[in-house]
């Protein structure tokens, strides 16, 4: 990941929830805000509502794959520890992950009370202990090559015993469009934006990937109509 992209979330605000009067619904809002999704739109109780219904039909996805029974989640790029603090609120389970912000690590471990979530680049996660679930939500487009990538995949496999999952996967098909199409919706997009570049993926090169591990995917996609990078991205699970 550039420099570029580690300042910004270095920037962002811990996360600490002392007052047990907010709904999981206001605390999830507030995380994914810090996470970056945090965009100027026109019902902010609407978007933040459907990134919170898809959260819940990823969960539903997970259960069906793994029928139910999921005893630990470790999330690559965890942010503020949104997608940790989620499953514990349905599962007894244990949690860990990373984050390359200490920033965000610091919120993680506020939210969850895990003390396995560590400060490091995905490229440095350990592939022991292992986890049911291992996952990376809106990360793999933050990397620097290709090959790194598939390095941080590969652990990701190695270090999962039933299902790993990548949300928010930019499609390599649509790489064009969306760039074509930021542009015209953001205000000097390529000044804004200078240094801050995006990886796009083939379903291709993940299925190969896949394949090499003996195992399956299957594709999910959004339907969130006000988050503008929805029509171009999709979520992938390995299992």
């Amino acid at each position: 990941m550039s420099n570029e992209w580690k300042s910004i979330w270095d920037k962002k605000a811990l996360v600490s929830f002392d007052d047990d009067s907010k709904t999981e619904f206001e605390k999830f809002s507030h995380m994914k805000k810090i996470n970056g999704f945090d965009v100027a739109v026109e019902n902010e109780s609407s978007y933040y509502e459907q990134f919170y219904n898809e959260w819940i039909s990823f969960y539903n996805t997970i259960m069906e794959i793994t029928h139910g029974d999921i005893n630990s989640v470790y999330e690559v790029g965890c942010g503020s520890g949104v997608n940790l603090y989620m499953f514990k609120q349905r599962l007894d389970c244990i949690v860990g992950g990373a984050d390359y912000s200490q920033a965000m690590v610091t919120s993680a471990q506020s939210v969850t009370g895990s003390k396995d979530i560590k400060c490091c680049g995905a490229n440095e996660i350990e592939v022991s202990p292992k986890y049911d679930l291992v996952m990376a939500e809106s990360v793999f487009q933050y990397f620097e090559s290709i090959q790194y990538a598939k390095n941080v995949l590969c652990m990701m496999i190695e270090k999962s015993n039933k299902v790993v999952y990548l949300g928010e996967v930019h499609d390599k098909q649509y790489e064009e469009e969306l760039m074509e199409y930021r542009r015209k919706t953001i205000k000097d997009y390529d000044e804004k934006y200078k240094g801050l570049s995006k990886m796009f993926y083939d379903k291709e090169w993940l299925e190969s990937i896949a394949s090499s591990y003996g195992k399956k995917i299957k594709y999910t996609y959004f339907d969130n109509k006000e988050y503008i990078n929805g029509k171009y991205i999709f979520n992938c699970y390995i299992y």
